[in-house]
């Protein structure tokens, strides 16, 4: 498993398989998406606006035989934890739901094996995103983060609203890094973070979420701290590996 943990090193990604999201039974004229390791800035801008479902990116989504899964078992036949579709058991949950960032790489490697997840992880990065994070740099990113975290529809499980209250392709780099990392909605946060539905964050769990997103900040725009005034903690990329 060690093999393939990838690196928060400048930014560069040890991933071996390179496993791309190919959806089947999508037309040309749908616009859906085929690989997300096939799609461009400019594709991302201009797919944008339409619904994640159209586009084939939704939450349970899995590709078993490219090593994508599902980890919400919810209800299924298969035991908690393992894929609702294939039923493999790949996470070491013992690991991801400590509340700490001493390992984020393992962390992340896990959530990378989830559909949802991995896709989040790899969509092109845009001149909007990174136009948005210039602006506001890390700390700026990370009040962001709390603010969307703060949400009563996030403090509190809203059935109503749970599964469609972070944008997505449309959003910014803080809602691409909570579908990244598992702190988009209720639901996600219950079979990743193992949080019940009925429990209301507290600012332990905000700020947990919040340095979470930032790691993943830090990954997808590694370069972000020459324009910003004060990274988060004054760290560089590598010191925010080794804490």
């Amino acid at each position: 498993m060690r093999g393939r943990y990838w690196s928060l090193k400048m930014g560069v990604r040890k991933h071996p398989s390179a496993v791309q999201l190919e959806l089947p039974g999508i037309g040309e004229k749908a616009e859906t998406i085929g690989s997300v390791l096939d799609l461009t800035a400019d594709d991302v801008e201009r797919l944008k606006k339409k619904r994640p479902k159209a586009l084939g990116i939704v939450c349970r989504r899995s590709d078993c035989e490219r090593n994508l899964h599902c980890f919400d078992t919810g209800d299924t036949k298969y035991a908690g934890g393992s894929c609702r579709s294939c039923g493999v058991d790949l996470i070491d949950w013992s690991v991801v739901r400590v509340r700490s960032l001493a390992d984020v790489e393992m962390k992340f490697n896990f959530f990378d094996q989830e559909w949802i997840r991995h896709f989040f992880f790899h969509v092109p990065i845009t001149s909007r995103i990174e136009a948005y994070a210039r602006k506001h740099g890390y700390n700026g990113l990370g009040q962001v983060t709390e603010n969307q975290l703060e949400q009563p529809k996030m403090l509190r499980y809203m059935p109503a609203l749970d599964y469609n209250q972070t944008a997505m392709l449309d959003g910014t780099i803080v809602h691409w890094g909570r579908h990244a990392t598992a702190c988009c909605c209720r639901a996600c946060m219950r079979y990743w973070h193992d949080i019940p539905l009925d429990h209301e964050l507290i600012r332990e769990d905000i700020e947990y979420f919040k340095q979470l997103v930032m790691r993943y900040v830090r990954f997808r725009l590694p370069d972000l701290g020459r324009y910003s005034k004060s990274p988060v903690n004054g760290s560089t990329v590598q010191e925010a590996r080794a804490s």
